[in-house]
């Protein structure tokens, strides 16, 4: 056990191990049934559309903002997944308050309002639930796949074309897997508060697993990484080499995506072309393995931008979009990347339309690793970090006894913004409270030391008699603050053209059609994977150099 308290318990946080196997194979027969449609819906939680969408979108604008602060003039690449970021910075959300929790949901975008704590995070769980179903009969067709004329030639040919590709593909073979892993690690002996215990578990499905830091900081690294690797299938491991003394909880958060083409591209088509860094006439430019193939995917030309954007499908509703400016360079790419915002791409995705593309595609393998703590610094997220001025108490039990005799409370009372609840959890934070209620008080100015926020009414404990708390299970008092030291945030991305089988259905498919478009990736440009149900961002940002 540790002696010392007088330190200051570090929240480490991993912030995010996200993985990509894009590759291209036959469609998937004879996999294991799936839920039906009526058990997926029963199992979701029950938000209100408009809000899943708001909440959908702060995170395609956090991804704006987080490619924004990376840009600089020396990376050749800036992939992060902002849907996992999101999540890790969720569950902080989900125990923060005070100024820290301010700072969360201004740097989500989530201040306005406009979203009360508890749709917040019930449209989260909504859509991670929804992100991870592969549910088809859940997914909203979007526009350019709703007006797909370039697609419907002879049904007799397709038949034909399916009946090969399935003879030829693993039954093994999945379309699309997305998996979202929470881990919530503890110094052995921390007791986490009832209430986020739950609420983590049944909003973000977060394991909970103490381990001891400071008496087996080898085997804790080793749990950690193995977790990682087998949340990852394998595409990332080592995230953690160090834990420092101080470390009281690690919150790790996983996305493993692997998504088959559409269509797919052609290996013998895959052949080395030149591709230029810095503009068609700019020096530097170099060779590499581009992929290529023909067949029928969505466009729009940004005008206002001389941008060209192009969207490169996954089965089952996820898709690559590319944005690519005319001629394009590093400074380009910038200066685009400084307009885009989750407005834009909702606009851009409903404008496109199926034209008879030929692209050429660079062959990929990125690993790239970020230190957020900068990023989020820049954006302002201050208080997180600072050893004194984090307030992420509500992560970790208080000594008083529960409204409900111990038992976690439920889900929807313990979200509900009402005066009634604010007051309960003043009282269950301070047993002598005498609660006074304010009026003409916003949400940020009353939510201080003794103060909570509950139907547009801030209430307050003028006068209370708290007792010393015991410190056996390392819960933290105003001498022992929780803050995170570190985010870190690991990618590993391959883009491929696995699959043969695919090919010679493609083949035919070229020889039926004339490109409308050319569309050759060969200059830097940002992408974008999408699941277009949720319309979450899987991946995001600006490559250079795709090499």
């Amino acid at each position: 056990m540790r002696s010392h308290y007088s330190a200051g318990w570090t929240l480490a946080l991993v912030l995010l191990v996200s993985s990509l196997l894009a590759v291209s194979a036959a469609n998937n027969r004879g996999q294991p049934a799936k839920p039906t449609a009526a058990d997926q819906q029963a199992n979701r939680l029950h938000a209100p559309t408009a809000n899943t969408k708001k909440v959908s979108d702060s995170v395609t604008n956090l991804a704006a903002k987080i490619a924004n602060a990376l840009s600089n003039q020396k990376s050749k690449t800036e992939i992060f997944s902002p849907v996992s970021i999101a999540g890790a910075l969720s569950l902080l959300l989900l125990g923060s308050g005070g100024q820290t929790q301010q700072e969360l949901l201004a740097v989500m975008g989530l201040n306005t309002g406009q979203l009360s704590f508890q749709d917040i995070h019930l449209s989260f769980g909504r859509l991670f639930q929804d992100l991870v179903s592969n549910d088809p009969s859940l997914e909203p067709l979007v526009t350019w796949r709703l007006n797909d004329k370039c697609n419907r030639y002879n049904e007799d040919e397709e038949d034909e074309e399916d009946d090969f590709i399935n003879s030829q593909s693993p039954s093994n073979e999945v379309d699309l897997l997305i998996q979202i892993g929470n881990g919530i690690f503890s110094q052995k002996g921390t007791k986490f508060d009832e209430r986020y215990d739950k609420l983590a578990k049944d909003l973000y499905q977060s394991e909970l697993k103490p381990l001891d830091f400071v008496g087996d900081e080898t085997g804790s690294v080793r749990y950690i990484n193995s977790w990682v690797h087998n949340q990852t299938h394998g595409r990332i491991a080592d995230i953690v080499s160090h834990i420092s003394a101080d470390t009281i909880l690690m919150i790790v958060n996983t996305l493993y995506f692997r998504g088959l083409w559409e269509e797919a591209f052609q290996p013998m088509a895959t052949r080395n072309r030149r591709f230029f860094p810095n503009g068609p006439d700019g020096p530097d430019s170099f060779d590499i393995p581009m992929m290529a193939k023909s067949h029928c995917m969505p466009y729009y030309f940004w005008q206002e931008e001389n941008v060209r954007v192009l969207g490169v499908p996954y089965r089952q509703n996820v898709t690559m979009y590319i944005f690519m400016p005319m001629n394009s360079t590093r400074q380009l790419v910038q200066s685009m990347q400084s307009k885009i915002t989750a407005e834009r791409v909702n606009d851009i995705v409903t404008k496109m339309k199926m034209k008879s593309v030929t692209v050429m595609f660079p062959k990929m393998h990125i690993s790239n690793s970020i230190s957020l703590k900068n990023v989020l610094q820049q954006l302002g997220v201050y208080t997180l970090f600072e050893r004194n001025e984090a307030d992420l108490k509500r992560l970790l039990a208080s000594n008083t006894t529960d409204r409900f005799g111990g038992d976690p409370l439920d889900l929807l009372e313990v979200l509900q913004d009402t005066k009634e609840n604010a007051i309960l959890l003043l009282q269950q934070q301070i047993p002598d409270c005498i609660i006074e209620e304010r009026s003409n008080i916003d949400r940020g100015e009353c939510l201080k030391d003794h103060c909570a926020y509950g139907g547009k009414t801030c209430v307050c404990c003028i006068e209370s008699f708290r007792r010393r708390r015991r410190r056996d299970a390392f819960t933290p008092s105003k001498d022992d603050p929780i803050f995170v030291n570190e985010m870190l945030h690991k990618v590993d991305l391959t883009v491929n053209e696995r699959g043969t089988e695919g090919g010679a259905a493609t083949a035919t498919l070229i020889d039926r059609i004339s490109s409308q478009i050319n569309f050759i990736v060969n200059g830097p440009f940002m992408m974008l994977i999408r699941e277009e149900t949720t319309r979450l961002p899987l991946f995001y940002g600006n490559i250079y150099n795709p090499k």
